[in-house]
Parts: structure tokens; sequence; C-alpha cells
């Protein structure tokens, strides 16, 4: 049976060819939507096509260069995941949507009960709005009050602190599989059988915060030029690592030859490179 055993990583220009060559990978939030939120996520992203996938008039769009790598290899040393599509507004994203919200929980609790330690109250969400908070969350905190047992509230913290950790993990992995691109175009993102590297330390961002401002943090990473991380979170890759190597024209092959030879590896190069067209005659000949 046939299978596409290859990851494609492609960028735009062959100096950020150079420097991934030379630096590896950085690491940079991506801008993607979840339930009808736009959030950022951070990422190094490959994609699992053929050649003849790849193109302005194909299914993916990203540049004339690239890396190629062998997937079964390289998915366990560089510890990628494949994306996880989802249909638009469908259970599954609900399900994932409703798990964040519930695991609010542990970074209210203790303030909970200090709130009912302090006064004569029932029903802190009566005065407190936390959002976003499920009806589950709301009617558990509404039963707390100054005589909890503190065993229940770490039992409690460490349960759903665990549940918000799996939800932190889904949302850096999940992708409806209909998106819309710059230009407003309808875009199916399915297809392009994404895999990530996800750094888990490092959290996703929302347009807005929970109680509906807007998020500084975000519009700050946004208006960033990329990458956003070139020191921490980087994606080293040796040259033992590449199956070949994409550029846009034939003279270039030289010069990333040279490239390499006198700025990264001074071993033998052994790794095909080659333009994207001569790599599609050759995948239709196979």
């Amino acid at each position: 049976m046939k299978e596409i055993n290859q990851l494609i990583h492609l960028t735009s220009d062959i100096e950020r060819l150079k420097s991934i060559l030379k630096n590896g990978f950085f690491t940079s939030y991506a801008k993607e939507s979840f339930a009808g939120k736009s959030i950022l996520i951070p990422m190094i992203s490959f994609t699992n096509l053929l050649y003849r996938d790849i193109g302005s008039n194909e299914v993916i769009d990203y540049g004339n260069y690239g890396l190629v790598f062998n997937r079964d290899i390289t998915i366990n040393k560089f510890d990628l995941n494949p994306v996880i599509y989802f249909k638009n507004e469908s259970i599954v994203e609900k399900s994932i949507a409703d798990n964040f919200e519930t695991s609010v929980l542990p970074q209210v609790l203790d303030y909970v009960k200090d709130f009912y330690s302090n006064g004569n109250f029932k029903n802190i969400t009566d005065h407190i709005n936390f959002n976003p908070i499920s009806n589950k969350v709301r009617n558990l905190i509404n039963h707390f009050d100054e005589n909890v047992n503190d065993e229940v509230v770490n039992d409690l913290k460490i349960i759903f602190g665990e549940l918000f950790t799996n939800s932190l993990n889904q949302l850096l992995l999940a992708k409806p599989y209909k998106v819309f691109n710059k230009s407003g175009e309808i875009k199916i993102a399915y297809n392009e059988r994404e895999w990530r590297k996800s750094f888990f330390n490092l959290n996703f961002i929302f347009e807005f915060k929970p109680n509906g401002s807007r998020n500084e943090k975000y519009h700050e990473w946004i208006n960033k030029p990329k990458p956003h991380f070139v020191k921490d979170h980087v994606l080293k890759i040796s040259i033992s690592d590449i199956k070949s190597i994409i550029v846009m024209e034939e003279f270039e092959i030289e010069v990333i030859k040279k490239f390499i030879h006198d700025e990264v590896f001074s071993e033998k190069i052994d790794v095909e490179i080659n333009t994207l067209s001569y790599f599609k005659e050759t995948e239709i000949h196979n």
C-alpha cells in the first residue's frame, strides 16, 4: 500500500532556507480560529503531502523553498504530532471548548473560599463574574462555603489542573477543517495534512480576555515580525535529518551546497538538492 512517508516545511525565500539550515527552526505564534474566537498558537509546521500538491494552483502555497524529511523518523526525533482536525461548530469543537471552560476551576477555588470567609454571602457568581465558566462549575463553587475541607479543595485543584493541562494540549493541536485566508476566502485546511512541533510549556493567547476586554498580549505578538522565538524553543536539525532540499532556481542548487559546506556542515553533503519541478517530475515516474 502506498503512503506519503515525508514531511515538508516550506518557506518563502532562500535566506530563510539558509537560516533554518544554520540555526534550526524558530518557533512563532500562528493565528488560528477556535470556537469562533481568534487565537495565537506557538508552533513549527510541516505538511505530509506529495510534491505535486505544492504550488500556487495546488493544495498549499507557502513558498518555493523547503526541507523534506522522512516522516516516520522525524515524528519521533522532533516529537511531532498530526493536527487534530474537527468540523466547524461540531460536537468535537464544543467538547474541547467546554473542557477548557470547566478547567478554570482550580484558578478560582482559593479565591472562592476567601470570599465566603469574609462575609455572609451565598452564590458567589451573583456577585463576581467568572468568564468563561460552565454551568457545572458555577453550581459547584456556589455550594462552597468557609467550612469546606482544605483537602477537598486541594484534590479538586489537582483533578481540574490536569483537565486544564489536557485541554491546553488539545488546543495546541486543534484546527477546524475549514478556515478563511487573509483575503477572506474559504480554505480547506484539512487538505494540508499538517503536523506540528508544539512547545507545551508555551500557552496559546486569545484575542480577548475572559471579561471581553482587549488582550494586549495578543496584539503585541501578532504585530511582532516573525520569527518570535530565536533563542528558546528552537528545533535544531542536522544534515543527516534532511531527506532533500527544495530550491526555486537551478543555479541555487550550487549556492545551497556551498552554503552548507562553508557555513553549516563540514562533512560530505549526501542530500539531494533540486527544484520543485524536478521533484515533481521524478515523483511522476516513480
